[in-house]
């Protein structure tokens, strides 16, 4: 199974160096990677494509800056058509040297039927790990990923029939708020598998230029909740269902009629109405205190 790998570039700090350095010492060796770089030409630029071109399994590209969304979705394009999976790289992470051949090893076997693998992750900041991301315990579903993402961008490897059904559908995808909690979508709305790995793959690194961040402790997690109230989770929900229509017919009849009932369920008048329609459906986020600031949105119209 060779790997192609897109790794989104954007005026990186020199972090850069460290994340292809633990790429090209991974364990299972049947790998590529594009480097799509869509921010200015910088002194990493020039490291990148230095970089690119003393290792025959990198190339580097230079693309339009359209956000982060668009250069890893439409980065999938840019690799090699003999890639029999596909995986994402953030641009200051370290993966850990067997990354890659959990993943293989996960997704063999599913044949035609799409499968993405996503694991947990290492907290990196400048003292070093303090710490893992939060563990899922709830299977993945449909009805857990138009609430939630559980599949982070940085772990998660396609086969190749999740990589072909998200290369077509990319184009669709451009107005998503996260290219990962879409493909997390996408896949298990066409009845694909997710994988979810418990153990950590990647050392995730912390810092102020996190287009996102971990998000699930102390002051962040509390911005994070602020910000449903300004309408921002909402809105996130209104672009992840848009584009989820654009692919209507390929979802299951199952999943188009949970869709629908999502939907009609957000839109009912009155907080009781919303609250009696939403706890109707499988809907759940993975932790109970989690789904119960996700019920107190829906009441007050913030989801």
């Amino acid at each position: 199974m060779k790997v192609g790998i897109v790794l989104g570039l954007h005026d990186s700090p020199a972090w850069i160096a460290d994340q292809i350095r633990s790429i090209q010492d991974q364990s299972y060796p049947d790998w590529v990677m594009v480097i799509r770089d869509d921010g200015p030409w910088t002194e990493t630029s020039d490291l990148a494509h230095s970089t690119a071109q003393s290792d025959p399994r990198l190339s580097y590209r230079r693309a339009e800056p359209a956000g982060f969304v668009v250069n890893f979705l439409m980065g999938l394009r840019d690799l090699p058509p003999d890639c029999d999976a596909g995986a994402f790289s953030d641009q200051d992470d370290i993966w850990n040297r067997d990354k890659l051949a959990r993943a293989v090893s996960a997704l063999r076997g599913f044949g035609d039927q799409p499968a993405l693998y996503c694991a947990r992750r290492h907290l990196l900041t400048e003292s070093g790990i303090a710490g893992e991301t939060q563990l899922y315990k709830r299977l993945p579903s449909f009805a857990n990923a138009l609430i939630e993402n559980i599949a982070p961008g940085n772990t998660i490897v396609l086969n190749c029939a999740a990589l072909d059904l998200a290369r077509t559908t990319a184009p669709l995808a451009s107005d998503v708020f996260a290219h990962d909690w879409w493909l997390y979508q996408l896949i298990t709305g066409v009845g694909g598998i997710v994988i979810y790995d418990p153990e950590p793959v990647v050392q995730y690194r912390q810092h102020s230029q996190n287009i996102l961040g971990a998000g699930e402790h102390g002051l962040t997690w509390l911005t994070n909740k602020m910000a449903v109230t300004k309408g921002l989770y909402r809105a996130r929900i209104d672009q992840q269902t848009a584009a989820l229509h654009a692919v209507y017919d390929r979802l299951t009849p199952e999943n188009q009629t949970l869709l629908d009932r999502f939907c009609t369920a957000r839109r009912a008048k009155g907080p009781l109405s919303r609250l009696r329609a939403m706890t109707r459906l499988p809907v759940r986020r993975q932790g109970a205190l989690s789904h119960l600031t996700f019920l107190a949105a829906v009441a007050c119209d913030y989801a």
